[in-house]
């Protein structure tokens, strides 16, 4: 069979083929809740990963970059399209064909986003028989705007000034003119939760072998903190689910929605996949602290996001406190540093 295969509860992943456009493709399908392992349960062993979503290797961070030892990092950059929006790229597209709003080889996909759930969604998209309609703020990496290109994604860009908000609504008067589209909408789609809560919660916590104190997660629709944490709450209630937000748009922190240099955190309002009930402590992150953190990761052989400098930098901070001294602290690296080279090697 082309194109993709149905998810497999007996293993837990999703299977991917290189993009082959199947007009006849079998149903999607999501994970039963029954996931197995993927990864061996011993933090930071390698990962046998095939073409699959999820499964990710987790990694302990050094040292000297992270504040002390015990931080560990799930990296999602080994997904197929190389970011954790793959999981809800999946998810969002089974939900939609499994409710009748999308049919194989027919319709139109549309989403707003900042990059890596287009990049997803077109991959997948492609691979169904669907044409797919991208818009994203002009600010996105070269990187990221020549991948949609390449897995055939049309483009439209919005101001990067205007925000997030402005690729939402252009997003929206595209779904209204274009015949047979559907809007994914991330921000306000619950599959986009369920991905998180019945796949990378579940991962982390086997692959930290059950024993995770906090967790720190950067929030941008809010869907990974809000799945992955209430997953975790669920094993243990006294797990402490950290939000990293940009200090220029802290929007969960009452302040008023701003442009920030974050690619992947928030877009200037709180999306309402967000659990705010979830959420123990807040702490916001400079441009600056993301940018040097990423390049640090990156010389010590990890080559992460920007996104993923922000987390790392919040966890070395809270390992300066007394407070989280020895706790065991989780975090997730959404993406590969590789999709901002030109941003950070300027």
């Amino acid at each position: 069979m082309s194109g993709i295969e149905p998810f497999s509860p007996s293993t837990g992943s999703v299977r991917a083929v290189p993009p082959d456009i199947d007009t006849h493709p079998a149903p999607l399908a999501r994970n039963s809740g029954q996931i197995k392992p993927a990864v061996s349960e011993t933090a930071g062993s390698a990962r046998s990963f095939g073409t699959g979503v999820g499964g990710t290797p987790v990694l302990e961070l050094p040292a000297d970059i992270a504040g002390g030892r015990g931080i560990f990092a799930k990296l999602e950059k080994y997904n197929p399209y190389s970011s954790i929006k793959d999981r809800i790229a999946w998810y969002m597209l089974a939900g939609a064909e499994a409710r009748g709003q999308l049919v194989p080889g027919q319709g139109t996909v549309i989403e707003a986003t900042s990059g890596n759930t287009g990049i997803a969604l077109a991959g997948f998209a492609r691979s169904r028989g669907y044409r797919c309609i991208i818009v994203l703020p002009d600010s996105a990496s070269k990187e990221r705007i020549e991948l949609l290109k390449f897995f055939g994604a049309e483009l439209e860009l919005t101001p990067s000034e205007a925000g997030y908000t402005a690729a939402i609504e252009k997003a929206e008067q595209l779904r209204d003119a274009t015949p047979g589209a559907w809007f994914a909408c991330q921000h306000e789609n619950t599959d986009n939760v369920l991905a998180h809560y019945e796949t990378t919660g579940p991962e982390l916590w086997r692959d930290l072998g059950e024993r995770i104190d906090v967790l720190v997660c950067g929030v941008g629709t809010g869907g990974t903190i809000s799945g992955t944490g209430k997953y975790l709450k669920e094993q243990n209630p006294d797990i402490k689910i950290v939000a990293v937000e940009p200090a220029r748009s802290a929007v969960l922190s009452g302040q008023p929605g701003g442009i920030h240099r974050i690619p992947g955190l928030n877009g200037g309002f709180v999306a309402t996949t967000t659990d705010r009930t979830l959420i123990d402590e807040i702490v916001t992150v400079e441009d600056e602290d993301a940018w040097s953190t990423a390049r640090s990761l990156a010389a010590a052989g990890i080559v992460a996001g920007i996104s993923s400098g922000a987390v790392t930098h919040v966890c070395r901070q809270l390992r300066q406190r007394p407070a989280f001294v020895g706790a065991r602290i989780a975090t997730i690296f959404p993406d590969s540093g590789e999709r901002y080279v030109s941003l950070l090697s300027s």
